[in-house]
């Protein structure tokens, strides 16, 4: 009978000792900031990278998604990854020129004839992608790469009058990220720039510090700017390039089997930025116009490549990346033979 009692309490003791376990599992939570809102396919990926890093670690790592700038700029996000306060950051390569210098060389206008020979050449495992993440390990910012991909073309809008000849941007006060691509671009067809980060460009243009501004479309609708300027020209000159960030902190501070599984997202992450881009470029146009009286003009796209299309090697010499436009060069024409 003795014995008996012992074995079962020998049982319950090891019960409970594995109940502890369990309850002592260690869980994560990171934090992921962005600039823009919903609908962009930054968010369709920030909310994909959330649901499936949950499933797939059992609930072990969570992800808390910050839209809207409520973390700060880019710019700034991109110091406090540095510093370890945030995990993750989704956003556009070209907004990060002043620390990636690098990046600019996404900023070429009219590079791509279309959204398949982008899509090859931004392949996650292909040659352009894994060149910047090297690029990034040897930067040594504190920062890794997790992988790049589109995010939709951009439009010029504004506030004052149709535009379908790149000779009316002439005097136009217009907003552009903080990087030199973007200032020396639009300021070769007249306008007079102004950088500024992206949650000032509502404020400016109800004030008049701009007139005019560049973006995705995804940008424009989720940050209401149908609103405050109603003239879009869909002059579809750059098929921009996003960017998932993590800080080195969060892979440090993540078990291997999970840091595995955030790498096998990221290549996921990848195709919703393209993807969703390009399904939202079409979606968000034609509401647009007939939901909110945005009017939209197509451009003399011919007129606008003849001003921008010399640009390119120009540009590349700025940053001194002219060895990255080879490299993009070479990889646009191989997968076009």
């Amino acid at each position: 009978m003795r014995k008996g009692l012992l074995a079962l309490l020998a049982v319950l003791l090891i019960l409970g000792a594995g109940t502890a376990f369990a309850a002592e599992k260690t869980t994560y939570t990171l934090r992921l900031a962005t600039v823009v809102n919903p609908p962009h396919p930054w968010h369709e990926a920030a909310n994909y990278l959330q649901q499936e890093l949950e499933k797939r670690t059992d609930g072990a790592v969570k992800v808390r998604i910050f839209g809207g700038s409520q973390l700060g700029s880019d710019q700034s996000t991109f110091e406090e990854m540095r510093m370890g306060t945030i995990d993750f950051v989704m956003g556009g390569a070209t907004t990060l020129v002043n620390f990636v210098p690098e990046f600019g060389i996404f900023n070429l206008p009219y590079f791509y004839s279309g959204i398949d020979q982008f899509k090859a050449v931004m392949d996650p495992n292909g040659p352009v992608v894994q060149k910047y993440k090297e690029l990034f390990a040897e930067k040594n910012f504190g920062i890794r790469l997790m992988t790049l991909g589109g995010g939709g073309s951009r439009v010029f809008s504004n506030n004052i009058k149709a535009v379908v000849e790149p000779d009316q941007l002439k005097g136009m006060k217009m907003r552009v990220p903080n990087n030199p691509e973007d200032a020396k671009t639009w300021s070769t067809a007249g306008a007079l720039v102004v950088a500024m980060p992206w949650g000032e460009i509502y404020s400016a243009l109800q004030t008049g510090v701009v007139s005019a501004f560049e973006s995705t479309l995804s940008g424009y609708y989720g940050s209401k700017f149908y609103e405050v300027a109603k003239y879009m020209s869909n002059t579809q000159h750059i098929i921009m390039v996003s960017h998932f960030l993590m800080s080195e902190a969060a892979v440090k501070k993540l078990p291997a089997e999970y840091m595995k599984i955030v790498e096998e997202i990221s290549d996921e992450i990848a195709t919703i930025f393209t993807e969703k881009g390009d399904e939202f470029d079409k979606q968000i146009m034609k509401e647009l116009q007939e939901k909110y009286g945005v009017t939209v003009s197509e451009v003399n796209k011919e007129a606008f490549m003849a001003v921008f299309q010399p640009l390119h090697e120009e540009l590349a010499a700025a940053g001194k990346n002219e060895e990255l436009l080879k490299l993009l060069r070479d990889t646009r024409d191989a997968l076009a033979k």
